[in-house]
């Protein structure tokens, strides 16, 4: 499939500027640094963050909030092909910080980076990611939280109110600056992953931020996005994880 950048604008032009970035990978093997069978199996949903992007903004579509609206959707395969990019490679980003590529199966924190840079630069009141960006998010928290990254205290406070009012579990997860050396690089300004196994969403997160002008409100969302196991009413398969609660958030923020 070819690659695509999906880019959706609602709303008046002079309401409050909300970018949502949906990680929209729609299969990933893995690339070069190729998945098992098992690691494979699931990775269909690897376009969660898209499709949780698109019913969020239907969401605030439907509501008439008074918000831009602007969904950005990088939507691409990571498959093998004699041009697949490869570990060693150094790719330069949109923002103009060269990037290498460490392993080529952490290829959503690539696309989304470029995609963050490009929603910064209209300068949003509100930027928000959600992406299915890491196994290490659910070695962590399992499959049922919905860890998020912010470092707007004021945004985290209102966050958390609205997932408990919505019963809608969210986790803060910290951006802790101590962990940015990991990222380090001998050959460019960035590596896209770190060098061990340690603190791996952290990390993933620390990347993305280094995209995000310094100061804008931003929120990541590091979603599974698939239920494991049926619940009543809840079967197995796609899951929305986190958006009730942004919903509320949005809602009392831009309510028109």
């Amino acid at each position: 499939m070819a690659p695509r950048l999906i880019d959706i604008t609602w709303g008046r032009e002079d309401a409050p500027k909300l970018t949502l970035v949906g990680k929209g990978v729609t299969f990933d093997s893995g690339g070069l640094n190729m998945k098992g069978a098992a690691g494979m199996a699931l990775m269909k949903k690897d376009m969660g963050g898209s499709a949780h992007v698109l019913a969020l903004s239907r969401m605030i579509m439907s509501a008439g909030l008074n918000v831009r609206l602007r969904a950005i959707i990088p939507a691409v395969e990571n498959s093998v092909s004699g041009n697949a990019f490869r570990p060693g490679d150094i790719l330069k980003s949109r923002k103009g910080l060269s990037v290498e590529i460490g392993n080529t199966d952490a290829e959503g924190r690539l696309i989304l980076a470029d995609a963050l840079a490009l929603g910064a630069e209209e300068e949003p009141d509100l930027m928000i990611s959600l992406a299915t960006l890491t196994g290490a998010a659910r070695v962590a928290l399992g499959p049922d939280l919905a860890p998020f990254y912010c470092d707007d205290e004021g945004l985290v406070s209102e966050l958390e109110a609205s997932a408990e009012r919505v019963a809608d579990p969210v986790w803060r997860m910290p951006l802790w600056r101590g962990y940015d050396a990991m990222l380090s690089s001998a050959i460019a300004d960035v590596n896209h992953i770190a060098s061990g196994s340690f603190a791996g969403s952290v990390t993933a997160a620390l990347f993305l931020q280094r995209f995000v002008p310094e100061g804008a409100r931003w929120m990541h969302f590091d979603i599974f996005a698939w239920r494991p196991k049926a619940a009543p009413g809840r079967p197995v398969g796609g899951e929305a994880q986190a958006i009730r609660a942004l919903f509320d958030m949005l809602e009392a923020r831009y309510a028109g």
